[in-house]
Protein backbone atom coordinates (compact mmCIF):
# COMPACT_ATOMS: atom_id res chain seq x y z
CA UNK A 1 0.00 0.00 0.00
CA UNK A 2 2.86 2.46 -0.97
CA UNK A 3 0.35 4.81 -2.12
CA UNK A 4 -1.13 5.32 1.39
CA UNK A 5 1.85 6.22 3.02
CA UNK A 6 2.41 8.68 0.48
CA UNK A 7 -0.87 9.95 1.80
CA UNK A 8 0.12 9.78 5.06
CA UNK A 9 2.99 11.66 4.54
CA UNK A 10 2.14 14.20 2.93
CA UNK A 11 -0.77 14.87 5.40
CA UNK A 12 1.62 14.96 8.31
CA UNK A 13 3.76 17.51 6.80
CA UNK A 14 1.00 20.31 7.70
CA UNK A 15 2.38 20.65 11.02
CA UNK A 16 4.61 22.77 12.53
CA UNK A 17 8.11 22.90 12.63
CA UNK A 18 8.94 24.50 15.76
CA UNK A 19 7.62 23.28 18.80
CA UNK A 20 9.14 24.02 22.28
CA UNK A 21 10.08 19.85 22.80
CA UNK A 22 11.81 19.88 19.35
CA UNK A 23 8.95 18.20 17.74
CA UNK A 24 6.58 20.18 15.33
CA UNK A 25 3.99 22.02 16.93
CA UNK A 26 0.41 21.79 15.84
CA UNK A 27 -2.45 23.61 15.19
CA UNK A 28 -4.07 22.02 18.01
CA UNK A 29 -1.33 23.62 20.42
CA UNK A 30 -1.81 26.76 19.10
CA UNK A 31 -5.32 26.69 19.68
CA UNK A 32 -4.75 25.80 23.09
CA UNK A 33 -1.92 28.52 23.40
CA UNK A 34 -4.55 31.35 21.85
CA UNK A 35 -7.14 29.64 23.87
CA UNK A 36 -9.75 29.72 20.97
CA UNK A 37 -10.87 26.74 18.61
CA UNK A 38 -9.24 24.65 15.80
CA UNK A 39 -11.35 26.61 13.55
CA UNK A 40 -10.53 29.98 14.39
CA UNK A 41 -7.05 28.93 14.21
CA UNK A 42 -7.49 27.78 10.63
CA UNK A 43 -9.85 30.56 9.74
CA UNK A 44 -6.74 33.06 11.17
CA UNK A 45 -4.52 31.67 8.56
CA UNK A 46 -6.71 31.28 5.20
CA UNK A 47 -9.33 33.81 6.28
CA UNK A 48 -8.16 36.23 8.81
CA UNK A 49 -10.42 38.93 7.68
CA UNK A 50 -13.30 36.58 9.14
CA UNK A 51 -11.59 37.20 12.39
CA UNK A 52 -12.10 39.46 15.14
CA UNK A 53 -8.37 41.92 15.28
CA UNK A 54 -7.97 41.28 19.08
CA UNK A 55 -8.74 37.19 18.74
CA UNK A 56 -6.24 37.35 15.38
CA UNK A 57 -3.47 39.18 17.50
CA UNK A 58 -3.61 36.09 20.24
CA UNK A 59 -3.15 33.34 17.64
CA UNK A 60 -0.53 35.30 15.54
CA UNK A 61 1.25 35.47 19.09
CA UNK A 62 0.95 31.58 20.08
CA UNK A 63 2.08 30.78 16.26
CA UNK A 64 5.14 33.08 17.15
CA UNK A 65 5.79 31.70 20.11
CA UNK A 66 5.45 28.17 19.20
CA UNK A 67 7.40 28.67 15.87
CA UNK A 68 4.28 27.03 14.02
CA UNK A 69 5.10 26.99 10.02
CA UNK A 70 1.67 25.95 8.34
CA UNK A 71 2.21 23.68 5.20
CA UNK A 72 2.46 25.87 2.06
CA UNK A 73 -0.28 23.64 0.65
CA UNK A 74 -2.40 24.47 3.48
CA UNK A 75 -1.58 28.47 3.76
CA UNK A 76 -2.45 28.45 -0.60
CA UNK A 77 -5.91 26.35 0.19
CA UNK A 78 -8.66 27.56 -1.16
CA UNK A 79 -10.79 30.10 1.15
CA UNK A 80 -13.63 27.41 2.51
CA UNK A 81 -17.08 28.83 3.00
CA UNK A 82 -18.13 26.24 5.85
CA UNK A 83 -15.11 24.59 7.08
CA UNK A 84 -17.38 21.23 7.53
CA UNK A 85 -17.20 18.18 5.55
CA UNK A 86 -19.97 15.96 5.33
CA UNK A 87 -19.38 12.24 6.14
CA UNK A 88 -22.83 10.30 4.79
CA UNK A 89 -23.32 6.82 5.40
CA UNK A 90 -26.33 4.31 4.90
CA UNK A 91 -26.42 2.88 8.89
CA UNK A 92 -25.40 4.58 11.87
CA UNK A 93 -25.23 1.42 13.97
CA UNK A 94 -22.41 0.08 11.78
CA UNK A 95 -19.56 -0.10 13.67
CA UNK A 96 -17.32 0.36 10.74
CA UNK A 97 -18.59 3.70 9.97
CA UNK A 98 -18.25 4.66 13.88
CA UNK A 99 -14.81 3.81 13.51
CA UNK A 100 -13.77 5.42 10.26
CA UNK A 101 -15.94 8.52 11.22
CA UNK A 102 -13.52 8.74 14.06
CA UNK A 103 -10.59 8.53 12.92
CA UNK A 104 -11.54 10.34 9.75
CA UNK A 105 -12.86 13.50 12.32
CA UNK A 106 -9.33 13.78 14.37
CA UNK A 107 -7.59 13.88 10.98
CA UNK A 108 -9.89 16.69 9.80
CA UNK A 109 -10.12 18.32 13.41
CA UNK A 110 -6.58 19.08 13.37
CA UNK A 111 -6.76 21.29 9.57
CA UNK A 112 -9.48 23.12 10.91
CA UNK A 113 -12.39 21.26 9.99
CA UNK A 114 -15.74 19.86 11.46
CA UNK A 115 -17.22 16.57 10.11
CA UNK A 116 -20.88 16.46 9.64
CA UNK A 117 -22.84 13.17 9.86
CA UNK A 118 -25.68 12.28 7.74
CA UNK A 119 -27.41 8.73 8.07
CA UNK A 120 -29.89 7.93 5.35
CA UNK A 121 -31.59 4.29 6.87
CA UNK A 122 -30.11 2.51 3.78
CA UNK A 123 -32.54 4.37 1.51
CA UNK A 124 -31.35 5.41 -2.29
CA UNK A 125 -34.15 8.76 -2.14
CA UNK A 126 -32.23 9.91 1.42
CA UNK A 127 -29.06 9.04 0.02
CA UNK A 128 -29.50 11.04 -2.93
CA UNK A 129 -31.02 13.99 -1.25
CA UNK A 130 -27.96 14.33 1.29
CA UNK A 131 -25.76 14.25 -1.29
CA UNK A 132 -27.79 17.15 -3.54
CA UNK A 133 -28.26 19.10 -0.58
CA UNK A 134 -24.74 19.21 1.55
CA UNK A 135 -22.89 19.83 -1.74
CA UNK A 136 -25.14 23.09 -2.29
CA UNK A 137 -23.22 25.06 -0.19
CA UNK A 138 -23.42 23.27 3.20
CA UNK A 139 -20.11 21.80 3.30
CA UNK A 140 -16.82 21.96 1.37
CA UNK A 141 -16.23 17.98 0.68
CA UNK A 142 -17.76 14.75 0.90
CA UNK A 143 -16.46 11.39 2.47
CA UNK A 144 -19.61 8.37 1.49
CA UNK A 145 -20.12 4.77 1.03
CA UNK A 146 -22.66 4.83 -1.58
CA UNK A 147 -25.09 2.87 -0.81
CA UNK A 148 -27.26 2.76 -3.71
CA UNK A 149 -24.78 2.15 -6.43
CA UNK A 150 -26.41 0.96 -8.54
CA UNK A 151 -29.79 4.01 -7.97
CA UNK A 152 -29.83 6.27 -10.98
CA UNK A 153 -30.78 9.45 -8.89
CA UNK A 154 -27.26 8.67 -6.34
CA UNK A 155 -25.23 7.76 -9.19
CA UNK A 156 -26.32 11.31 -11.04
CA UNK A 157 -25.78 13.40 -8.22
CA UNK A 158 -22.34 11.60 -7.34
CA UNK A 159 -21.25 12.47 -10.97
CA UNK A 160 -22.36 15.80 -11.02
CA UNK A 161 -20.50 16.65 -7.51
CA UNK A 162 -20.17 20.35 -7.05
CA UNK A 163 -17.38 19.57 -3.94
CA UNK A 164 -14.17 16.84 -3.68
CA UNK A 165 -15.40 14.34 -2.38
CA UNK A 166 -14.01 10.58 -1.18
CA UNK A 167 -15.54 7.27 -2.04
CA UNK A 168 -15.60 4.16 0.17
CA UNK A 169 -14.89 0.86 -0.86
CA UNK A 170 -17.11 1.70 -3.84
CA UNK A 171 -15.26 1.50 -7.52
CA UNK A 172 -17.99 3.65 -9.70
CA UNK A 173 -16.51 4.60 -12.94
CA UNK A 174 -16.25 7.96 -11.88
CA UNK A 175 -13.08 10.48 -11.59
CA UNK A 176 -13.47 10.26 -7.92
CA UNK A 177 -11.24 9.87 -5.15
CA UNK A 178 -11.55 6.62 -3.53
CA UNK A 179 -10.36 4.31 -0.26
CA UNK A 180 -10.88 0.38 -1.05
CA UNK A 181 -10.27 -2.35 0.58
CA UNK A 182 -8.99 -5.86 -0.93
CA UNK A 183 -12.07 -7.95 0.47
CA UNK A 184 -11.31 -10.63 -2.07
CA UNK A 185 -8.28 -12.07 -0.29
CA UNK A 186 -9.26 -11.74 3.06
CA UNK A 187 -12.10 -14.75 1.73
CA UNK A 188 -9.99 -16.42 -0.03
CA UNK A 189 -7.60 -17.00 3.27
CA UNK A 190 -10.52 -17.45 4.89
CA UNK A 191 -12.44 -20.13 2.63
CA UNK A 192 -9.20 -22.09 2.16
CA UNK A 193 -8.38 -22.10 6.10
CA UNK A 194 -11.95 -23.84 6.08
CA UNK A 195 -11.21 -26.27 3.36
CA UNK A 196 -8.09 -26.87 4.94
CA UNK A 197 -9.64 -27.99 8.17
CA UNK A 198 -11.54 -30.53 6.19
CA UNK A 199 -14.90 -28.33 5.88
CA UNK A 200 -16.59 -28.55 2.14
CA UNK A 201 -20.67 -27.38 3.14
CA UNK A 202 -18.60 -23.91 3.30
CA UNK A 203 -21.84 -20.96 3.33
CA UNK A 204 -21.17 -17.25 2.94
CA UNK A 205 -23.93 -14.68 3.90
CA UNK A 206 -22.77 -11.16 2.12
CA UNK A 207 -23.68 -8.17 0.29
CA UNK A 208 -25.35 -8.27 -3.30
CA UNK A 209 -23.36 -7.77 -6.52
CA UNK A 210 -24.73 -4.26 -6.50
CA UNK A 211 -21.70 -3.16 -4.41
CA UNK A 212 -18.34 -3.54 -4.37
CA UNK A 213 -17.70 -5.65 -1.16
CA UNK A 214 -20.51 -8.28 -2.02
CA UNK A 215 -18.86 -8.73 -5.77
CA UNK A 216 -15.05 -9.34 -4.60
CA UNK A 217 -16.40 -11.13 -1.65
CA UNK A 218 -17.77 -13.83 -3.68
CA UNK A 219 -15.08 -13.60 -5.27
CA UNK A 220 -12.88 -14.67 -3.16
CA UNK A 221 -15.00 -17.36 -2.12
CA UNK A 222 -15.28 -18.74 -5.92
CA UNK A 223 -11.12 -18.33 -6.20
CA UNK A 224 -10.30 -20.45 -3.15
CA UNK A 225 -12.72 -23.70 -4.26
CA UNK A 226 -11.36 -23.30 -7.94
CA UNK A 227 -7.51 -23.02 -6.61
CA UNK A 228 -7.71 -26.89 -5.23
CA UNK A 229 -10.08 -28.17 -8.33
CA UNK A 230 -13.03 -28.18 -6.30
CA UNK A 231 -16.87 -27.35 -7.27
CA UNK A 232 -18.29 -24.32 -4.97
CA UNK A 233 -21.57 -26.28 -2.70
CA UNK A 234 -24.98 -25.18 -4.23
CA UNK A 235 -27.36 -23.44 -1.98
CA UNK A 236 -24.92 -22.02 0.29
CA UNK A 237 -24.59 -18.60 -1.25
CA UNK A 238 -26.54 -15.80 -0.15
CA UNK A 239 -25.47 -12.44 -1.28
CA UNK A 240 -28.27 -9.48 -1.13
CA UNK A 241 -27.91 -7.22 2.12
CA UNK A 242 -25.25 -6.37 4.86
CA UNK A 243 -28.34 -5.68 7.36
CA UNK A 244 -28.66 -7.88 10.81
CA UNK A 245 -32.22 -9.16 9.11
CA UNK A 246 -30.90 -10.34 6.25
CA UNK A 247 -28.00 -12.15 8.43
CA UNK A 248 -30.35 -13.61 10.67
CA UNK A 249 -33.16 -15.01 7.86
CA UNK A 250 -30.47 -16.82 5.83
CA UNK A 251 -28.57 -17.98 8.75
CA UNK A 252 -31.74 -19.74 10.40
CA UNK A 253 -32.85 -21.19 6.92
CA UNK A 254 -29.24 -23.07 6.29
CA UNK A 255 -29.13 -24.09 10.09
CA UNK A 256 -32.64 -25.89 9.32
CA UNK A 257 -31.82 -27.24 5.93
CA UNK A 258 -31.86 -31.43 5.00
CA UNK A 259 -27.88 -30.29 5.08
CA UNK A 260 -26.81 -27.89 7.23
CA UNK A 261 -23.49 -26.55 6.43
CA UNK A 262 -20.39 -27.40 8.31
CA UNK A 263 -19.14 -23.76 8.16
CA UNK A 264 -20.00 -20.40 7.80
CA UNK A 265 -18.62 -16.70 6.73
CA UNK A 266 -20.49 -13.93 8.14
CA UNK A 267 -19.36 -11.32 5.47
CA UNK A 268 -20.31 -8.02 7.43
CA UNK A 269 -20.32 -7.19 10.85
CA UNK A 270 -24.30 -6.12 10.87
CA UNK A 271 -24.64 -9.52 9.07
CA UNK A 272 -22.99 -11.23 12.02
CA UNK A 273 -25.08 -9.77 14.58
CA UNK A 274 -28.11 -11.70 12.96
CA UNK A 275 -25.97 -15.07 12.41
CA UNK A 276 -25.36 -15.07 16.00
CA UNK A 277 -28.69 -14.57 16.71
CA UNK A 278 -30.15 -17.59 14.68
CA UNK A 279 -26.87 -19.53 15.99
CA UNK A 280 -28.20 -18.60 19.79
CA UNK A 281 -32.02 -19.36 18.83
CA UNK A 282 -31.41 -22.87 17.68
CA UNK A 283 -29.12 -24.07 20.09
CA UNK A 284 -26.04 -24.55 17.48
CA UNK A 285 -22.92 -24.87 19.35
CA UNK A 286 -19.28 -22.72 17.57
CA UNK A 287 -17.28 -24.73 16.49
CA UNK A 288 -18.68 -27.74 17.91
CA UNK A 289 -21.29 -27.80 15.22
CA UNK A 290 -20.78 -25.29 13.11
CA UNK A 291 -17.33 -23.12 12.57
CA UNK A 292 -17.91 -19.55 12.12
CA UNK A 293 -15.23 -16.19 10.75
CA UNK A 294 -16.65 -12.86 10.62
CA UNK A 295 -15.46 -9.64 9.13
CA UNK A 296 -13.95 -6.92 11.23
CA UNK A 297 -12.94 -6.77 14.49
CA UNK A 298 -15.31 -5.08 17.38
CA UNK A 299 -16.60 -5.80 20.86
CA UNK A 300 -19.38 -8.62 19.89
CA UNK A 301 -16.00 -10.86 18.30
CA UNK A 302 -14.07 -10.81 21.18
CA UNK A 303 -16.74 -11.73 23.62
CA UNK A 304 -19.25 -14.10 21.95
CA UNK A 305 -18.55 -17.25 20.99
CA UNK A 306 -14.90 -15.75 21.42
CA UNK A 307 -12.46 -14.79 20.02
CA UNK A 308 -14.13 -15.12 16.88
CA UNK A 309 -11.83 -15.68 13.90
CA UNK A 310 -11.51 -12.81 11.69
CA UNK A 311 -11.41 -11.29 8.51
CA UNK A 312 -9.74 -7.95 9.38
CA UNK A 313 -8.58 -4.30 8.26
CA UNK A 314 -7.50 -0.89 9.37
CA UNK A 315 -10.71 0.65 9.59
CA UNK A 316 -9.08 3.19 11.64
CA UNK A 317 -6.31 3.86 8.56
CA UNK A 318 -8.74 4.08 6.25
CA UNK A 319 -11.00 6.93 7.69
CA UNK A 320 -7.52 8.61 8.07
CA UNK A 321 -6.30 7.67 4.26
CA UNK A 322 -10.02 9.09 3.36
CA UNK A 323 -9.13 12.68 4.77
CA UNK A 324 -6.20 12.95 4.25
CA UNK A 325 -6.92 12.50 0.57
CA UNK A 326 -10.07 15.05 0.57
CA UNK A 327 -7.73 17.96 2.14
CA UNK A 328 -5.61 17.62 -0.79
CA UNK A 329 -7.52 17.68 -3.25
CA UNK A 330 -9.05 20.85 -1.32
CA UNK A 331 -5.65 22.29 -1.15
CA UNK A 332 -4.12 21.30 -4.36
CA UNK A 333 -5.10 21.15 -8.38
CA UNK A 334 -8.65 20.62 -8.98
CA UNK A 335 -7.71 18.60 -12.45
CA UNK A 336 -5.36 16.23 -10.72
CA UNK A 337 -6.39 12.34 -11.62
CA UNK A 338 -8.62 10.52 -9.46
CA UNK A 339 -6.44 8.55 -6.82
CA UNK A 340 -7.34 4.66 -5.65
CA UNK A 341 -5.93 3.59 -1.78
CA UNK A 342 -6.23 0.09 -1.57
CA UNK A 343 -6.49 -1.63 1.94
CA UNK A 344 -5.19 -5.35 2.62
CA UNK A 345 -7.57 -7.79 4.58
CA UNK A 346 -6.39 -10.62 6.47
CA UNK A 347 -7.36 -13.73 8.57
CA UNK A 348 -6.95 -13.53 12.26
CA UNK A 349 -7.42 -17.22 13.99
CA UNK A 350 -9.47 -17.29 17.07
CA UNK A 351 -11.36 -20.15 18.38
CA UNK A 352 -14.31 -20.30 16.47
CA UNK A 353 -12.99 -22.84 14.05
CA UNK A 354 -12.69 -26.68 14.31
CA UNK A 355 -11.60 -29.33 11.97
CA UNK A 356 -14.19 -31.87 10.27
CA UNK A 357 -14.03 -35.31 11.75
Amino acid sequence: CGGFRRVRGAAAASSGQGGVSGKPSTIREVARAANVSVGTVSRSLNAPDTVRPATLEKVRAAIQALGFQPDVRAQNMRRRRTLTIGFIIDDITNPFHALTFRAAEAELREQGFFLHLVSTDGKASREAEAIDMLQHGRVDGLIMPINSAQDPRCLRHVAELRVPSVLLDRDLDLAVDAVLTDHATGIEQATSYLLDLGHRRIAIITAGMEIRPGRERLRGYLDAFAKRGLEPPRGLVRAQSLAAEFGFREASALLQSDEPPTALIAAGNRILVGVLRAIQQQGVSIPGDLSLIACDRSDLTRVYPGPITLIERDIEDIGRTAAQLLLERLSGPADRPARRVTFQTRLTLGGSCAAIG
